[in-house]
């Protein structure tokens, strides 16, 4: 058994673990390279399986043995890439990232990594989440919690330690995602207000425009080039590069070299300001929405943004947020570690509050320890053999629902709809939301309802039906003879997790069916057996 619990940020290109240590302060392990992140980048050569850098580097080079930016496939798809005829799907994927954290992290501490927490989008619904803690699942891990990445950040942010209450906004743009989540913090609880965010927006794209710009600026002076393999992976390590230097310096500079055509490349901050300025307005267009659906719920005021996610650090993000919003009202603090760092917090939480041993005693948040001698706390923080009487001030977490559910309903005229019982950004006061609602049969000895559920964004109480929102469905048995406009209830509960469980009970006779949603794009049980036996079985470096 080990000692400790873990935090893990399972991210679209990086990835890191953390944990609380015998103090009480949240630290990241380092990787066997020595870094404090690992690229989520997994290489596959027989049943020898590469993750991180090494990994990295052949992304391009063998585009049918590697995967990169699998996060955002999660509860999308079966399948992200064809290997030796079989097919692998986003689970087993990112099972073999985070076996790698874990492997490597169980080094460092010589301490097995097994009870984990792994982080997700706050806008990730029932399917993405599902397959997350199945990715988990399978690389032998006990995944105690999926928890959403703003909330992660703010516990290691140390909002929460203050008893002045506030209004934050976490502005998160990592590598391949962007969040924005607007929360209420208090001396005893964390209350999400509302969260939005795009999938498929981060820092990979302002690569590619990066990358779109330097080759058409290296074409007009060296005439037109063919993009071979290495030439394509040299030229985006290349740009990722320049946009990490412009960072921290006004101006950088790179030799590129194409097909033997060879040009110094040089760009300014501003420059690249300009050439990537449309994907900033797409995250400030969000983050007013958010804006906007927290003062329909009466707050009015936002008192801190926190910038998380790597890509935070390009200084247009904190200028740009800092113009409209007010300088004084952002803080960037540790933002490639934050959201493991919190991951690790909340891990035991969960293990205390599981175990029932609760202890009256305080994390010291990264913002804090800096500022504190450690003899001041030290011996204050006594552990015992797992480090879980660290425990933490317990405040209540109150996430809000980041999906809205609907049922289908046919009318007498045979139109249709789609109408919403959980709303997107309900709060989940009790840890889960359990909503029910009436409806009626539409025929005279009407045999079956099939009970037909949507997960989408909209947050209207009625939307016209479309299939590609189609999350599952129930088949309620209906007693003979029964006339037309028979009262049949549906209740939905949604878990803090995002699983759905829906319930039809017919109220006449008390007949009734109740499933777990099982969502498409999800594993089926009997193959997460078989891909749980076959990950067992590889070499993952």
């Amino acid at each position: 058994m080990s000692k400790y619990v873990f935090g893990i940020d399972l991210g679209t290109t990086y990835s890191c673990i953390a944990y609380v240590d015998d103090r009480g302060i949240a630290q990241i392990i380092k990787n066997s390279d020595g870094n404090t992140t690992t690229p989520s980048v997994v290489a596959f050569d027989g049943k020898t399986i590469t993750v991180g850098e090494a990994a990295k580097e052949e992304a391009v080079l063998k585009p049918n043995e590697t995967v990169s930016l699998v996060k955002s496939k999660m509860g999308k798809t079966d399948t992200v890439i064809k290997y030796n005829g079989k097919n692998i799907s986003p689970e087993e994927v990112s099972s073999y990232i985070l076996k790698k954290i874990a492997n490597d992290a169980s080094e460092q501490l010589s301490e097995p990594v097994k009870d984990v927490v792994i982080t997700c989008p706050a806008y990730f619904g029932t399917a993405e989440r599902m397959a997350t803690k199945k990715a988990g699942e399978i690389a032998g891990l006990n995944v105690l919690e999926i928890i959403s990445e703003p909330t992660a950040a703010a516990l290691d942010y140390g909002c929460a330690e203050t008893h002045d209450d506030k209004t934050i906004l976490v502005y998160d743009l990592g590598g391949g995602t962007f969040d924005v989540t607007i929360m209420r913090i208090t001396s005893d609880r964390i209350e999400v207000i509302c969260s939005d965010g795009d999938h498929d927006l981060g820092g990979k794209n302002w690569d590619a425009l990066l990358m779109r710009y330097i080759l058409k600026e290296f074409e007009e002076k060296n005439g037109s080039v063919e993009l071979d393999a290495s030439s394509q992976q040299d030229l985006r390590l290349k740009v990722e590069k320049l946009k990490k230097q412009l960072s921290s310096k006004p101006q950088a500079s790179s030799m590129i070299d194409i097909n033997g055509k060879r040009q110094v490349m040089k760009l300014n901050r501003d420059e690249f300001d300009s050439i990537t300025n449309t994907l900033l307005s797409q995250t400030l267009n969000k983050t007013e929405e958010a804006i906007k659906v927290a003062r329909s719920k009466g707050y009015d005021q936002i008192d801190e943004i926190l910038l998380v996610g790597g890509s935070t650090r390009m200084p247009q993000v904190k200028n740009a947020l800092s113009e409209k919003y007010g300088e004084d009202k952002i803080k960037v603090f540790d933002p490639d570690e934050a959201v493991a760092k919190g991951a690790a917090i909340h891990a035991v939480n969960v293990y205390v509050k599981n175990q029932k041993a609760l202890e009256d005693k305080t994390f010291i948040s990264s913002e804090r320890k800096n500022d504190l001698n450690p003899n001041d706390y030290e011996e204050d923080l006594k552990v015992d053999e797992r480090s879980m009487s660290v425990g933490g001030a317990q405040r209540e977490i109150i996430m809000a629902t980041t999906k809205s559910f609907a049922v289908k309903v046919t009318h007498e005229d045979k139109t249709e709809e789609c109408v919403n019982m959980i709303i997107k950004n309900e709060p989940m006061k009790e840890g889960f939301i359990e909503v029910s609602d009436e409806f009626y049969t539409l025929f005279r000895n009407q045999a079956t309802v099939n009970i037909q559920i949507y997960e989408n964004d909209y947050m209207d109480k009625k939307f016209d039906v479309d299939e590609e929102f189609f999350l599952g469905n129930a088949i309620l048995e209906l007693p003979k003879n029964l006339p037309a406009g028979s009262p049949i209830q549906i209740t939905m509960k949604l878990s803090g997790e995002g699983i759905l469980e829906v319930t039809g009970l017919d109220k006449v006779e008390n007949n009734k069916v109740n499933v777990k949603m099982e969502t498409k794009g999800v594993m089926s049980d009997e193959k997460f057996e078989e891909v749980k036996e076959k990950v067992k079985g590889m070499t993952v470096l």
